[in-house]
């Protein structure tokens, strides 16, 4: 929540957010802000100073089952108005949860006093040893420093803590200024933007992560060119990034579906045509055993979710409510469920098992009516959209709403037809392609 508080360096008056209600199923970015100490960590607007807010918090886990509420000692509240602190806390959280979400271990809330506590009580579910807490408390620190000192200063503790600054670090600041942006600290964000921009330029994992980004970069734009990606495409890129494995995997799980039978001969002719012609070709050999060994496990890891995909959907159909089953796994329901559920459609309605297509069709309906509430203006309107019958309806929605027919909302548009179109879907790419012709029209009109 937004709250006015009064920067201790400079007393200037300023709003921050402030989080009181931790629900790491709602929200699972917050565990990561606990544990790498930018949890209530706020920046005075005037001077740049960062400070941490100490205040009472409730943490809640459902995965883990863990209800904990911490409140400062150096608070030093008594018993009876820590006992209403916790009431409070326990209460507004309830009030966030639908009555059906409520469980018996909400009603028995743990107290905890000391964060260290609080700290080691979370990462026991997150396989987090002392030692790698000890370095992201480590990482919190250097940043805060980072942020509160002069050019001069700044140089010497990228010299000096360099094994410091790697992806975790990054994703710290990433946090910070998504934080900023949030609650509308526009000099703590400029602050954060600045330093993001020297540690790319001045450390060595800013130096590689920002290559990475550039080849990516790269290869979405020319992907775009070619309205798709190709294996040769990918082939391509991958041999001219070839001397940086992170690179290398990068543009990999960029393009997936390209990955494939086509790619890897494409490659070992390749490999041929060098040795042919007297060229060491070890090093695309042993690219080729790198690619081979990532495109395997990408297939075990494909098939683990596949697998639990299809236990989740055949106990929600094997429940007696299946709305409230729904309910229940909505945690588990992904990109990878929704594959599932759709080719087990496919399958009733090819195979002409009617009535279990109407089975599956039904809970279909019943996700999409539960995620709806959850979802952008922007996924919202393209489904209503999409709902519609023909060009006509579909001009007269577009045309009452003439706010959303932005760039952002025409990118969506494009990114949902190539995936329609990347999954075979040619009917729907069609539709899409055909909806974005319409966008385009009024945008330029």
């Amino acid at each position: 929540m937004q709250t006015q508080l009064t920067c201790p360096a400079c007393q200037s008056p300023f709003m921050g957010e402030v989080y009181q209600i931790l629900d790491v199923g709602l929200r699972p970015e917050m565990k990561q802000m606990l544990l790498t100490g930018t949890l209530n960590v706020v920046q005075c607007p005037a001077c740049g100073t960062a400070t941490r807010i100490s205040t009472p918090f409730l943490y809640h886990d459902p995965e883990h089952e863990h209800f904990l509420v911490y409140v400062p000692m150096e608070m030093g509240v008594g018993q009876s108005d820590q006992e209403a602190i916790i009431g409070q806390l326990v209460r507004q959280a309830m009030d966030q949860l639908p009555a059906e979400e409520r469980r018996g271990y909400m009603f028995q809330p743990q107290t905890i006093l000391s964060m260290q506590t609080l700290l080691d009580t979370v990462l026991e579910t997150e396989g987090v040893t002392p030692e790698m807490l000890a370095r992201q408390r480590g990482q919190s620190e250097l940043l805060q420093t980072l942020l509160e000192s002069d050019r001069e200063t700044v140089d010497q503790l990228l010299a000096a803590r360099a094994d410091e600054i790697d992806e975790q670090f990054f994703a710290m600041v990433g946090m910070l200024a998504e934080t900023a942006e949030q609650s509308g600290q526009n000099e703590a964000l400029l602050n954060l933007t600045n330093l993001r921009a020297k540690l790319y330029r001045d450390t060595e994992t800013g130096q590689r992560l920002e290559a990475q980004q550039l080849a990516i970069h790269a290869f979405n734009r020319e992907a775009k060119a070619a309205e798709g990606v190709s294996p040769e495409l990918l082939l391509k890129h991958i041999l001219a990034n070839r001397k940086d494995p992170d690179i290398v995997e990068a543009l990999a799980m960029a393009a997936i579906p390209a990955l494939n039978y086509e790619f890897f001969l494409l490659l070992s002719e390749r490999i041929e045509k060098r040795e042919r012609s007297g060229i060491d070709a070890s090093d695309f050999v042993a690219l080729r055993e790198r690619l081979l060994a990532l495109q395997q496990e990408i297939d075990r890891q494909s098939r683990q979710v596949l697998e639990r995909a299809s236990q989740t959907l055949q106990a929600i159909l094997a429940a007696k409510d299946i709305g409230q089953a729904i309910r229940d796994n909505l945690d588990k329901i992904d990109d990878g469920f929704m594959y599932v559920l759709s080719a087990s459609i496919s399958q009733a309605e090819e195979s002409g098992d009617s009535e279990q297509a109407q089975v599956l069709i039904a809970v279909y309906e019943m996700i999409r009516e539960e995620l709806e509430p959850e979802l952008p203006q922007e996924i919202h309107l393209l489904n209503q959209i999409m709902s519609l019958d023909d060009d006509a309806e579909r001009r007269r929605l577009l045309d009452e709403m003439p706010e959303m027919q932005t760039p952002e909302f025409l990118e969506l548009v494009q990114a949902v037809a190539g995936q329609a179109a990347d999954s075979g879907r040619t009917d729907l790419s069609e539709q899409l392609n055909h909806l974005q012709a319409m966008i385009q029209a009024r945008m330029t009109a």
